[in-house]
C-alpha cells in the first residue's frame, strides 16, 4: 500500500502503522495492535490517544479493558477536510503576517547576494522568486535537469508555467539529450516555451535557472536544495554561456 497520501495528510509514521492495524484487525485491545503495528508497548497509547483526537480511532470499556476500534477509512476524507477549513480559516491572520513580514522586510529581496533553500520545498521557494522579481515580456533560461526522480514536483511546476505564461515570461529549456522524453517533450507543451537539447552523454543531477540578475543552481541528487546567487554581472555572464550553448544545441 502507498502510504505516501497519509505522511501527507500530517500522519507520523506511527500512527499510519497503527491505524492500518487496526483497520485489519478491528476492534482489539492493545496487545494485538503492538505484535500487528511493530510499535512499542510503551508508545501505543500515545499514538492511540493522538489517533482518538484525529477522529481516526475509537474505544470502548470491556471489564475495565479498552478495546480500540478504527474509523472507516472514509474519515480520512472528513479529517482531510477539515484540515483544509482549518487552514481557510488562518489565511486572513497568515496574509497580515505576510503583508508585515514584507514591510519590514524592505529591499531585502534585491540586496541579497547568496541564499540557499533545502529540500523539495525549497526548489519550489526558489522557482517562485522568478515570478517575484520577472515582469511582462522577461525571458529565462532553463539549463540541464537532473536526471534523479523528482516526479512529486511535476504539478508543481505545470501549474507555476501556467502562470508563467498568464505573466507573459518566455521560458527556453536546454536539455541533455536523455532526457527529451518524457521531460523535453512534456515542457515543450508549456506555452510560450522553447526546448533544444544538447549533445548525447551530458548526464547531470544539476540545472541553472538564469533570469534578470538572477542565478539559480538546483540540486536533487541525495539532499535536494537550490543555491540563488543574486549579480547582474553574474548573471549576465551566464546568459553569455546560455546564448552560445543554445547556437550550438538542436530543436
Amino acid at each position: 500500500m502507498n502510504v505516501e497520501p497519509l505522511r501527507e495528510l500530517g500522519l507520523t509514521e506511527g500512527e499510519i502503522k497503527v491505524y492500518i492495524a487496526l483497520t485489519e484487525i478491528g476492534e482489539t485491545t492493545s496487545g494485538p495492535i503492538v505484535e500487528k503495528a511493530g510499535v512499542s508497548i510503551s508508545k501505543v497509547y500515545t499514538i492511540l490517544d493522538r489517533l482518538t483526537k484525529k477522529g481516526l480511532v475509537s474505544h470502548i470499556l470491556k471489564n475495565n479493558t479498552k478495546y480500540f476500534s478504527p474509523a472507516h477509512p472514509e474519515r480520512l476524507l472528513v479529517y482531510l477536510k477539515q484540515k483544509e477549513d482549518s487552514i481557510k480559516q488562518q489565511e486572513p491572520a497568515l496574509k497580515e503576517v505576510v503583508n508585515q513580514l514584507s514591510a519590514s522586510q524592505g529591499t531585502s529581496l534585491t540586496s541579497e547576494i547568496v541564499q540557499v533553500y533545502e529540500g523539495l520545498k525549497g526548489i519550489q521557494t526558489a522557482r517562485e522568486r522568478t515570478l517575484k522579481v520577472m515582469k511582462k515580456g522577461d525571458e529565462m533560461w532553463i539549463i540541464g535537469i537532473a536526471q534523479s526522480p523528482y516526479e512529486k514536483l511535476i504539478p508543481y511546476f505545470e501549474d507555476y508555467h501556467k502562470r508563467r505564461y498568464k505573466k507573459g515570461i518566455k521560458c527556453h529549456y536546454l536539455y541533455n539529450e536523455e532526457a527529451r522524453k518524457p521531460f523535453g517533450e512534456h515542457s515543450a507543451s508549456y506555452p510560450s516555451s522553447e526546448v533544444r537539447y544538447m549533445k548525447k552523454g551530458l548526464i547531470t543531477h544539476a540545472w541553472m535557472e538564469i533570469y534578470a540578475d538572477t542565478v539559480t543552481i538546483g540540486i536533487n541528487k541525495g539532499k535536494s536544495f537550490s543555491v540563488i546567487i543574486q549579480n547582474q554581472e553574474v548573471a549576465n555572464s551566464f546568459k553569455i554561456y546560455a546564448s552560445l550553448l543554445w547556437q550550438q544545441a538542436k530543436k
